[in-house]
């Protein structure tokens, strides 16, 4: 009989948006993002608040631990690295895997968290990112697709798997990354800090592919699977370190060759708050037409090897929301599940799963999404001198309010329940906002989120009403798709609906979230709409964790309300007669 782990820590580090999650007996307890902690973007060195919290969410000490697992093999793919750190020595220093600015190595950082003496599991980079993603679904076999960047020399892998095991089936690996390709061309778009992608992907909505026989040149198929990049566009292998870190912070070094990218486009690259221009709204929309075509040439070699319904996807580049829409059009796949920390930061999970080597479960208390901290509400001196609070008997009574002061307007933070892990805010840490109003994209970018006015906003669902406003959806509860409005209903939510008739969307359910689904309800019941807008509850910083970074976001925004779990609070300078 197979022992299986009882206490298991996963934690992911090296490169971008550190993590931690913890399994106890079959079930993932917890998982959070460094980020959220010390409030550095994308922090990437070693997550010791996250694992603290893990730890405490479970009452567990640091001796209770059985095994810390991470997705990490330097060796992986070793006589595949051969042949080109002989013909690029300079290499070595990428292929080992540099500090990156780190003080202090893994096992100081174990030592110094009492961990020292656990056992300690490495996985491979593309493997942990597909367990990541292979509880979503209760299928037994199922089709898996994990890129990004860079991790352990490989860019993207296929696999599959069964009852009993998951195997990756296929590999692409370095230079050639579809990864690499985006955030060059991201770079030369004048986005040049680490997670900028989305913005291209939100600015591509405006442009035509009037590059795309140029982009054909820079990004190849390979039958029947992968792809190359053009290396002289983007001479990756001239440098010994595509990644560094200050602070903790990553940054990219440039990813492109200027002289080429000019001669073969025949536009500059574009100098971060450049006045935007139609040029570049039609690269954008010809970088992600590429990234589309590439990424559906891998699906359909992996519909050629696992011939089933569900796709499990993962890796940073499973974020391009506006591709995965789109999957059930160009695909068999009609279930598709995608892992709500597509990024580094699932790797702690995935390697965690991996670890465990048996099918994994949620806690009671959490679902896949919802494994962070509660917001710890405490009564500190800015809530008591700067905000009013309005009491309500019954929890219904509260959504009916919000309900009403949304539909006339009013712009809502809410900081409520467990935080969501990954990067889309799912409610519990969200700004909400009606999406009847034409003007409320404008004034949420300028006035709250202080953004640039192209960025698009996402609308949270009712499940039960999502067919009848949107053409070929599927079950979206990370909020990871992007699909066309129906043409009878976008003048009914200009808020939401982007300048080429889609909308990324949250589908929500009662089962998992019951507060959230009725506070939608109230809302569609006032109004005919069953969503309300939904972005995630920051401005210019990572989401917000606790009671305190919430006041100070909502204090320093034109927000009007601030929900706190069930306790609603607006300004003492705006405040109005209440009762309820």
């Amino acid at each position: 009989m197979l022992h299986h782990p009882n206490v298991i820590l996963g934690v992911s580090f090296g490169h971008g948006d550190s993590s931690a999650a913890l399994i106890v007996g079959g079930q993932l307890v917890a998982a959070a993002e460094e980020e959220r902690f010390n409030r550095i973007k994308h922090y990437a060195l070693f997550p010791t608040q996250a694992v603290k919290y893990c730890l405490n969410q479970a009452g567990l000490s640091p001796s209770e631990v059985e095994v810390i697992a991470i997705g990490k093999k330097p060796w992986n793919q070793f006589f595949k690295k051969v042949p080109l750190l002989i013909s690029h020595p300079h290499l070595l220093k990428l292929s080992r895997g540099q500090k990156n600015g780190a003080t202090q190595t893994f096992s100081q950082w174990l030592s110094e968290m009492g961990l020292s003496r656990t056992h300690v599991r490495s996985f491979e980079h593309h493997l942990a990112h597909m367990m990541s993603s292979r509880f979503l679904s209760e299928a037994e076999t199922q089709a898996f697709l994990s890129f990004d960047g860079l991790g352990d020399f490989v860019s993207a892998a296929i696999g599959m798997s069964t009852p009993q095991s998951l195997k990756i089936l296929d590999r692409v690996v370095f230079p050639h990354s579809l990864g690499f390709f985006y955030s060059a061309m991201t770079q030369y778009l004048g986005f040049p800090y680490f997670g900028d992608e989305f913005k291209v992907m939100g600015l591509s909505s405006l442009g035509k592919p009037r590059f795309h026989s140029e982009m054909k040149n820079l990004i190849r198929e390979v039958e029947p699977f992968g792809f190359r990049l053009n290396i002289e566009a983007f001479p990756i292998l001239k440098s010994p370190e595509l990644f560094y870190l200050v602070n903790g912070q990553p940054h990219v070094q440039t990813l492109y060759s200027p002289q080429y990218l000019t001669a073969v486009l025949g536009i500059s690259p574009r100098k971060n708050k450049e006045p935007l221009a139609e040029a570049h709204w039609d690269l954008a929309k010809s970088v992600q037409l590429r990234f589309e075509e590439i990424a559906n040439h891998l699906l359909r070699h992996l519909e050629s090897k696992v011939p089933v319904d569900t796709l499990a996807l993962s890796g940073g580049c499973a974020h391009n929301s506006v591709w995965v829409g789109k999957i059930i059009q160009n695909s068999r796949f009609r279930d598709i599940q995608v892992a709500p920390a597509s990024h580094d930061a699932g790797i702690a999970v995935g390697a965690a799963m991996a670890a465990y080597g048996a099918p994994v479960t949620p806690s009671a208390q959490s679902s896949w999404s919802l494994l962070g901290p509660q917001p710890q509400y405490s009564k500190s001196q800015i809530i008591s001198q700067e905000l009013q609070e309005h009491v309500f008997s019954k929890e219904t009574k509260l959504a009916e309010f919000i309900a009403d002061e949304l539909s006339q307007g009013k712009i809502i933070g809410v900081a409520r329940g467990r935080l969501e892990f990954g990067p889309r805010a799912l409610g519990n840490r969200s700004i909400l906002a009606d999406p009847r109003d034409f003007e409320m994209k404008d004034r949420l970018n300028a006035r709250v989120k202080h953004r640039e006015s192209f960025r698009p906003f996402a609308a949270s669902v009712l499940m039960e009403y999502q067919e009848q406003w949107f053409e070929n959806s599927f079950y979206a509860p990370t909020m990871e798709a992007v699909f066309q409005v129906r043409s009878s209903m976008k003048s009914k939510i200009p808020g939401v609906v982007h300048v080429d008739g889609s909308c990324r969307i949250q589908s929500v359910t009662h089962k998992h979230q019951p507060f959230y689904w009725n506070l939608i309800e109230a809302f569609r019941k006032r109004t005919g709409i069953p969503m309300l807008i939904n972005t995630s509850f920051n401005d210019s910083e990572p989401i917000v964790l606790s009671a305190d970074d919430a006041v100070k976001c909502f204090l320093s925004t034109e927000m009007d309300y601030l929900l706190l779990e069930n306790r609603l609070f607006s300004k003492k300078s705006a405040a109005i007669a209440l009762t309820a």
